[in-house]
């Protein structure tokens, strides 16, 4: 049986919008573009549980030249797990559709602790089968072990995988691997790319 496996974030939910950016960078006491390059920097280690949170960022705040107190780390922490949870009403949609018509569905996200325990809160996670975090997996997209081992929490080959990520290298790495990967734009794209391969949400054909 065919699985339909999506990442999380900008497919799920929103990017970060420029408001919670904003308030981020205020809470980080630098200016948005020096916060830009820290964030960004160790945010694989910090989604593949390299670094647990108070790591994560005291290495942001190194790069800033600051030094954070537990309380301005926790305060970053509800701010950036906060940026995270603005979800797209069509792929919820969607999401709720296929799984009203019995597909099977599963979440295969780079997260770290405190987004993954949030995301997994969402009346949304209700929808799928697996919630499949890079935390957890000390793994992250695009590399093939991450992929190998949601394959294995499935109990799936690649072929039997739908996937829809919107950064083109974690579909070309998960195509790379035998799965049928699309990049998601939008919630009617996909609708499109899965009616292609017979899958319809909602109980009707295809």
């Amino acid at each position: 049986m065919t699985w339909v496996l999506f990442d999380y974030g900008g497919v799920i939910c929103e990017p970060q919008s420029e408001a919670d950016w904003a308030r981020l960078a205020s809470a980080s006491g630098r200016p948005a573009a020096n916060f830009d390059a820290a964030y960004w920097r160790y945010r694989l280690d910090y989604d593949r549980a390299a670094l647990d949170v108070t790591a994560y960022w005291r290495s942001v705040a190194a790069d800033l030249g600051r030094a954070y107190t537990d309380a301005e780390i926790a305060e970053l922490s509800r701010l950036d797990t906060a940026s995270w949870l603005t979800l797209r009403p069509a792929t919820v949609d969607l999401i709720t559709g296929l799984a009203a018509a019995g597909h099977r569905l599963a979440l295969l996200s780079n997260a770290p602790a405190d987004v993954a325990e949030a995301v997994q809160a969402l009346p949304v996670a209700g929808y799928f089968e697996h919630l499949v975090f890079s935390c957890a997996l000390k793994s992250a997209k695009p590399d093939p072990e991450c992929f190998q081992a949601t394959l294995a929490v499935l109990g799936a080959e690649p072929a039997d995988v739908i996937f829809f990520d919107d950064r083109p290298a974690n579909v070309a790495a998960a195509g790379a691997l035998g799965m049928v990967s699309f990049q998601f734009t939008d919630a009617a794209a996909a609708r499109a790319d899965l009616a292609r391969r017979g899958i319809a949400p909602g109980g009707l054909p295809a």
